[in-house]
């Protein structure tokens, strides 16, 4: 199904479930079908499970204007008046996550039951009292740095073959050029969503790969001692995208945190 947002452009969403509304969100470059993993898990929970593909991403709307990533933020909140979603639950990976934040920042009057955050630092550019950016990025070299994805591969022994058969199909499908997104990219990493963060009384968990070759872990912790009511899981055997290198071990994580919201 699509939805049409304010300037006509569409999103192609997928929803299911009539329960809890949990909203999964990917990365730059990604879709939907990262989340294949966690479907069986809105199921099991009876959980209104809504994905969808960001604009200028997947099966949505091209977007050539695309530059900022507040444009996303805005959809995320359109997206959850047009479903009138009461208090949903957001799960969002990298940039995703980042678009999470900035709704907890820009629209806090809409009342959210929960966070996850997957493998993302609310500030990606390093400074001498933040040492938690993207690969060590500064203001010197992040551009560089993002334009070549730091040369490692995301993954840390590659994604599960369901999810790798899946992103195939839309793949062929359609193709992302990094190249056309590149000021969004770098707008993304400007950012600085830290100030949500330590003050949010919404439950947050935020969960880290192992080995992720983008992020230190070791962020979430810095805020932890800036907000306790913070959870942090580190999935172990996992880089940047470990609800798709470890289904198994994520969705168990995720199901513990959600059963524990109210």
């Amino acid at each position: 199904m699509t939805i049409k947002l304010r300037d006509g452009k569409q999103l192609n969403v997928r929803r299911a479930g009539n329960g809890i509304p949990l909203v999964m969100i990917h990365g730059f470059g990604g879709y939907q079908q990262i989340w294949t993993n966690q479907w069986p898990l809105v199921d099991q929970l009876s959980l209104m499970g809504i994905s969808y593909d960001l604009r200028g991403h997947g099966a949505s709307s091209r977007d050539p204007h695309l530059t900022k990533i507040r444009t996303l933020i805005d959809d995320l909140a359109e997206l959850i008046q047009a479903y009138q979603l009461d208090r949903p639950i957001l799960m969002g990976h990298s940039m995703g996550a980042s678009i999470i934040y900035g709704l907890m920042q820009l629209y806090p009057e809409i009342d959210l039951r929960g966070v996850i955050a997957i493998d993302q630092s609310p500030k990606m550019i390093s400074s001498p009292t933040w040492a938690y950016g993207y690969c060590g990025a500064t203001r010197a070299n992040y551009r560089l740095l993002l334009q070549t994805r730091g040369n490692v591969s995301e993954t840390y022994q590659g994604l599960d073959p369901k999810v790798l058969n899946q992103l195939a199909i839309v793949k062929a499908q359609f193709s992302f050029d990094l190249r056309e997104y590149l000021s969004l990219l770098y707008d993304h990493a400007r950012q600085d969503w830290r100030a949500g963060l330590v003050t949010t009384t919404t439950p947050t968990l935020l969960v880290t790969g192992q080995y992720s070759p983008y992020f230190n872990g070791d962020f979430a912790e810095a805020l932890k001692t800036q907000n306790a009511s913070l959870q942090h899981v580190v999935v172990r055997q996992s880089g940047h995208c470990p609800m798709a290198e470890q289904p198994a071990i994520f969705n168990e994580v995720i199901s513990n945190f959600l059963q524990s919201l109210d």
